[in-house]
């Protein structure tokens, strides 16, 4: 049975989610609700703002559920936040800018 190989990973669309992510945490301020809100639509026992941090800067990759999750508290679709960042990377803008 051949193996499949796994597709690269593309950095600009690693970019893009962590883009998004930061939009969507800035619709959801402060930090802790967003933290909050996003630990409790995953399911999950901790997420700290560390973490989040993390996302949005690059450091570690935005797990895909953590997106939908995103899009979900922040009453936005996931097409809607990748837009925004796509615009945003066009223009040269970062969240908070």
């Amino acid at each position: 049975m051949a193996r499949r190989r796994m597709a690269a990973p593309d950095p600009s669309f690693d970019r893009e989610v962590a883009l998004a992510i930061g939009i969507a945490r800035r619709l959801r301020r402060p930090m802790k609700t967003f933290a909050f809100e996003l630990r409790r639509e995953l399911g999950w026992e901790s997420l700290s703002s560390r973490a989040v941090y993390s996302w949005e800067s690059g450091e570690a990759r935005v797990p895909a559920v953590a997106l939908l999750a995103a899009a979900k508290v922040t009453a936005r679709s996931v097409d809607q936040l990748l837009e925004t960042a796509r615009r945003m990377e066009i223009w040269g803008l970062f969240p908070g800018e």
